[in-house]
């Protein structure tokens, strides 16, 4: 087969690029550039992390030029066993170590770190290592241990003759425990609890100086204000607090502390800090009670104003002061209301005295009309904060009580006196019976007898109630009266000295013991009087700090003998028997 005609030659020519260029060809290499170099920073890091891991290797495996030879690890061996055989050797000729001799220790643990070092071995030269340096350890721990208990018994020993020296002592001993913790960790011998023992031990002992130099200062501030110093007592509280704080702030866990004691001296501080406008208003009480005592009300109420100001200052300024006693600027404002409305107050007094003289010349109307106008101007005066007719107040009480028993008073004011008789030998007069149940009732608004008829005497009262009876029944008569003496009472008795007749006496006699009589229904004695003898004992006055009081006369329990029949018993006492009788003076 012939082959066919050859290819044709390219008559093909290179031309322009018809396609225009893409605009910023430049930004584009720029671009690829910064690819590439984002992609070669991560391979050079790798290689770098490569190096560091190859070459800690060699340094932890020690595979570098210049490592010790085997002579050299044997010379570093042997020196460390020969330190240690003349350490021993230096142990058995004495007990007591010096430094060179722990030195010497020391050097052959030094000698066989090194040597482990060297050699990056384990097995039994791991262990030598252990021991050389237990034993280092504690040998320095115990001779630490031993200078630390000796510093400490003698500290103890000087703590109170030579407090200075002591805390420098327990300090070494507490820095001899501290260097066994820190350093020779590997003894076994640190003691936390000592180490905390010793440290309370020198921060009592320091705590000492702090708290007795803030009780110093207090005892100053207070005989300052005893000589009423003031700016110095002031300044010294001031010490004594800032003491007595930083005592708190550094050593209240290791000593007993006074709760409050702060805010004591602070109201000392300001008590002194005081004392100045404290003196000024004592200055002025005192001018207003002398105003008073010359009668002259109205300086008095201009005095006590300014000293109510003054005061007025002190509580605003000074609030914790032991002078800021708010219940003393009350007591100065009744003083000064008593001092400005006197003239009202010595007017309803006077009108007491002529209601009292109403009531002795039995003329109860008039009496009660004018207690009656009293109460309401007393009450005023009250109202007023003057002091004077307050609510309990022995003039209050007893304006009240008459205008409450009007009734009363128009009843008994003729018959009172109509009871009354005169005791020989005495200006006194007496009531002729015991004080009969519906008189007390109607007085005291009850009747605590146990056997109740309006004609027995009443009984099962104590001496208050005896006593309360006289104070009401003197305000409703405008009368001093109160209960018989026991000389009184002999003297309205008469002669005793034989046995009364039983016409004359309520006994055992004559009754069946139990049931009081009527008052007045036996016959009268020589004098006039009514049952002196017999019936009720009777309450006799005693002295009011005495828990205990007489009794008098005999009852119906007793038989009728010669005398007076006389015996003392508590003042609470109360009996079926036992009443009393009045005296008017």
């Amino acid at each position: 087969m012939t082959q066919g005609p050859p290819n044709p030659k390219t008559d093909f020519v290179g031309g322009r690029n018809p396609r225009p260029p893409k605009a910023g060809g430049a930004w584009g290499n720029f671009g690829l550039r910064v690819k590439q170099l984002l992609i070669a920073i991560p391979i050079l890091g790798l290689a770098v992390l490569c190096a560091l891991l190859f070459s800690t290797d060699k340094r932890t495996t020690r595979q570098k030029d210049g490592a010790l030879t085997t002579e050299q690890l044997e010379q570093l061996r042997r020196r460390s066993t020969d330190l240690e055989a003349a350490f021993e050797k230096v142990r058995q000729e004495r007990f007591e170590l010096k430094e060179e001799d722990l030195q010497l220790l020391q050097r052959a643990l030094v000698a066989q770190e090194e040597y482990i070092s060297a050699r990056q071995s384990v097995g039994t030269d791991d262990s030598r290592l252990t021991t050389l340096r237990r034993r280092l350890h504690l040998l320095r721990s115990e001779r630490l241990r031993r200078e630390s208990d000796e510093a400490e018994a003698k500290a103890l020993s000087l703590a109170k003759a030579d407090p200075a020296t002591a805390m420098a002592l327990l300090r070494r001993a507490l820095e001899c425990e501290n260097e066994i913790t820190s350093k020779w960790e590997a003894a076994g011998l640190a003691d936390p609890g000592r180490r905390a023992r010793l440290d309370t031990r020198l921060r009592r002992l320091e705590s000492e100086l702090l708290w007795t130099k803030g009780r110093e200062l207090e005892a100053e501030g207070e005989k300052a204000i005893k000589a009423e110093k003031f700016e110095q007592a002031a300044a010294q509280f001031a010490a004594s607090i800032e003491k007595e704080v930083e005592f708190l702030a550094r050593y209240r866990d290791v000593r007993d502390t006074e709760f409050g004691r702060v805010d004591k001296l602070t109201g000392r501080r300001d008590t002194a800090l005081s004392g100045v406008t404290w003196r000024q208003v004592a200055e002025q009480r005192s001018f207003a009670e002398s105003a008073e005592q010359a009668a002259n009300w109205d300086k008095a109420a201009s005095d006590w104003q300014k000293a109510i100001d003054i005061f007025g200052r002190l509580l605003t300024e000074f609030p914790r002061s032991q002078f800021a006693d708010r219940s003393l600027e009350v007591k100065m404002g009744v003083r000064l209301n008593f001092a400005r409305l006197h003239k009202d107050i010595a007017a309803a007094l006077g009108g007491m005295e002529k209601m009292r003289g109403q009531l002795r010349r039995q003329d109860a109307e008039a009496a009660v009309r004018q207690a009656t106008d009293l109460l309401e101007r007393g009450r005023r005066l009250s109202a007023a904060n003057t002091g004077a007719f307050d609510v309990g107040s022995s003039e209050r009480n007893e304006l009240e009580f008459i205008v409450a028993h009007e009734a009363a008073a128009r009843a008994l004011l003729p018959s009172i006196s109509a009871q009354l008789l005169p005791v020989p030998g005495v200006k006194i007069r007496m009531y002729r019976t015991e004080i009969p149940q519906g008189l007390y009732a109607s007085l005291m608004g009850a009747n605590p007898s146990s056997i109740r008829r309006e004609t027995n005497p009443v009984e099962s009262v104590s001496y208050a109630d005896a006593t309360e009876f006289c104070r009401r029944l003197g305000w409703l008569s405008g009368l001093a009266i109160r209960l018989p003496t026991v000389a009184e009472f002999a003297a309205a008795a008469g002669d005793i000295a034989k046995s009364p007749p039983l016409s004359q006496v309520w006994a055992a006699d004559n009754t069946d013991g139990v049931s009081a009589r009527s008052v007045g229904s036996a016959q009268p004695n020589a004098q006039g009087f009514h049952d002196l003898l017999g019936n009720v004992e009777e309450w006799a006055q005693s002295p009011e700090s005495s828990p205990q009081a007489p009794v008098l006369g005999g009852s119906i329990m007793a038989l009728a003998a010669p005398g007076l029949p006389n015996r003392v018993v508590l003042k609470r006492e109360k009996a079926r028997t036992l009443g009393f009788r009045i005296i008017v003076e």
